[in-house]
């Protein structure tokens, strides 16, 4: 979506557009949605579905978008960014349970401040973090519109680290299955970005 569009967006929603809020908060799904997947990595992803973590927030934000009080896209994201956190952690802390907290859990809640990392979005200038909004959620729309498999391969690889042992056992595909998975859902990754521009 091209700034200007994406202005007039926020402008609609600040003045009490509820379709434009609705708008917004669509168009951050996906990169909700890989702040979920990063954050819930390992055992809680088995028991918590992300698309309901996305929605809660998605509720939250169009309840309370009377609080949000910026004017840009990197303020709304880091707004949203904020009430996604605070799910993700009561998400966390309800399923981990305060009296089981072993090494597991305390990697659970690591997880949380590890997934801010390629994302965080405070500690930069207002230029750079409207540069880094934009890029994480031009890459979130750009991967939730390639197949499921390459997707999942491309996150779980470039975003998250693993190893293509790890992603073998994981798809229970051969290594090389995996690297060509891993190949097709990158090219696949370039030309939807490059339609988007």
């Amino acid at each position: 979506m091209p700034l200007c569009d994406y202005q007039q967006l926020i402008n609609d929603a600040l003045k009490g557009n509820r379709d434009a809020i609705g708008q917004l908060l669509d168009r951050h799904r996906p990169y909700l949605k890989m702040l979920t997947q990063r954050a819930l990595a390992g055992r809680l992803q088995a028991r918590v579905d992300d698309s309901d973590l996305v929605q809660q927030t998605c509720l939250s934000a169009f309840q309370n978008f009377e609080n949000f009080d910026g004017k840009d896209e990197a303020q709304f994201v880091a707004w949203l960014q904020k009430i996604h956190d605070r799910n993700v952690q009561d998400t966390i802390r309800k399923h981990v349970g305060a009296k089981k907290r072993s090494i597991i859990n305390e990697r659970s809640a690591d997880a949380v401040e590890n997934y801010q990392g390629l994302f965080h979005l405070q500690s930069l200038s207002p230029s750079q973090r409207l540069m880094k909004t934009e890029d994480a959620v031009r890459l979130a729309e750009a991967l939730s519109s390639i197949p499921e498999d390459q997707r999942e391969a491309v996150r779980l690889r470039h975003l998250e680290g693993w190893s293509l042992a790890e992603l073998e056992k994981h798809f229970e595909r051969s290594e090389t299955a995996v690297a060509s998975l891993i190949k097709r859902g990158l090219e696949n990754l370039r030309k939807q970005i490059k339609t988007e521009e």
